[in-house]
Parts: C-alpha cells; structure tokens; sequence
C-alpha cells in the first residue's frame, strides 16, 4: 500500500528533474525553425478589421521613459518610418526590444468591430533561446496591472474539438489631472508549438523538455493573445472572446498546423 502511494511522488520527481535537465542542456540539441503560427494578422475577420501596429524606440523622440509611441499602419505614409522624426519602426515596444533574446519575432495589431469594440491582439515567437517567451502574468503585474483572477475558456471552432483559452481578468488604476481613474481589463491566450498547442505554461514547458530530451530538438512556440477592455463586473466581455478567437484561429496557423489539428478530429 505504501509502495503504490509513494509511486506517483517518484515519477512526479523523475518528471520534474527531466525537465529541468533538458532545459538547461543544449548539448546535441537542433532549433526547429519551423513554426505552428504564421507571423501576420489578417486584415479583417469577420466584422473585426485590422490595423497593425508599430513602435518607435527613439529615447529622445517617442520613447521617453520607455513609453513608447505606437502608430497604426494605416495611417502611416510610410509603414516602417516614425512620422515625427523619421526613425525606423519596430513591431514591439523598446522594452521587449531590449529585454528578450534578438530573434524573438513579434506582430501586433488591433481589431474593431462595427460597434466600436477594440481587442488588441499579438504574436510572440520564440527563437533559440527559452526565455523568449514567458507567462504573460510576469508582463502584467510589470506594466502594473493586478491580476484579479484566472481561469480557462473553452472556445467552439467548426471542424475540431473547442480550443482551450487562458483568461485573465485585470484592473489597475491611471492617475490623471481629474484624479484617479479605474481601468478594468482581460487578457485571454494560449501557445502554439509547431504540432502542439496549449494554454498552460507548465504543459509547454514539459513539451518543449520532451523534444529536447527525446528528439534532441528544440521546437519554436509562440502565445497568441487577445486584451481589450471589460465591465468592473460580470462576463460579458468572453462573447468578444470567443467570437474574435473563433474567426481568427484558423488564420494564423501555419498551413501545416491547420491540416494537422483539423485533420485529427
């Protein structure tokens, strides 16, 4: 009886140490560079349209503080140059810039529909390193915001099994000339490896320990988000959710990707 309850906590252990081996070794192991996610948003989804966007990182220009100014494409003249002082635009912020590894890739944009409802959606792709991408919740609390609760939503798409979403709630508070002013908001994604996809940090690491040990590979993930704005209370927001994520999931998948999760159901 003993033996069958302490054998759980033995593969727990064994589980757990492999995965640390495998993702501080890189001895023998080969980056994958092929992704599961296409780095571009459509222009439009259903009633949702598009605007990509882009960031300037001049110090003494737009970035001051590392606030960067954000432009959107299409207003732009020229899609890559900063209107106010010419410099080049960049698909992240100075920050994530300077923080993440050189060959994290990026792609942001914002979506509205026709009532006027904006979600702010991004792509982060990691590159050879593993720290490329982390949990969000560590970018969240950093930009200030505190993190009210969590919890998963099952996304229906035509032609597979529901997507599982990460969904956190958030507030936080700006300090303006009229006083303080609450901001209530969400934050919903999940990663996607090149055959794999999940909304759990800690089942995107073991997979990522288990190519690395078992394929002497190392797989490129990214996480999908979508943010926008909610009311103090309740949960309407999750119809934007869903309707944005189930229009467009299949767009930024890679053709490989798509065939593979469709074809399984």
């Amino acid at each position: 009886m003993e033996k069958s309850l302490f054998k759980p906590f033995i593969t727990l252990i064994f589980l757990m140490s492999l995965t640390m081996y495998a993702l501080t070794s890189s001895v023998g192991v080969k980056l994958n560079h092929i992704p599961g996610v296409s780095m571009d948003f459509p222009d439009q989804v259903g009633d949702w349209v598009g605007n990509d966007l882009k960031f300037c990182h001049n110090p003494d220009t737009c970035a001051k503080g590392y606030k960067d100014a954000a432009y959107y494409v299409r207003d732009l003249v020229f899609p890559d140059i900063c209107p106010n002082g010419g410099d080049r635009l960049y698909n992240c912020s100075r920050a994530e810039k300077e923080q993440l590894p050189a060959d994290t890739e990026f792609v942001k944009s914002a979506f509205t529909n026709a009532a006027g409802m904006r979600l702010h959606t991004s792509i982060v792709l990691s590159g050879s390193a593993r720290d490329s991408i982390h949990r969000p919740q560590r970018c969240l609390k950093g930009q200030g915001n505190t993190l009210e609760s969590e919890y998963s939503l099952e996304v229906p798409i035509a032609g597979r099994d529901p997507l599982d979403v990460r969904v956190i709630k958030t507030s936080r508070v700006f300090q303006t000339e009229e006083g303080e002013v609450p901001y209530y908001g969400f934050y919903a994604y999940w990663f996607v490896g090149q055959t794999r996809e999940t909304s759990s940090h800690y089942v995107r690491m073991f997979w990522l320990a288990w190519d690395r040990v078992i394929n002497s590979e190392a797989n490129r993930w990214a996480y999908i988000a979508v943010s926008g704005t909610r009311e103090a209370e309740g949960t309407d927001f999750e119809e934007h959710i869903l309707s944005f994520v189930q229009q467009v999931y299949p767009e930024v998948l890679t053709d490989a990707f798509r065939s593979r999760v469709y074809a399984q159901q």
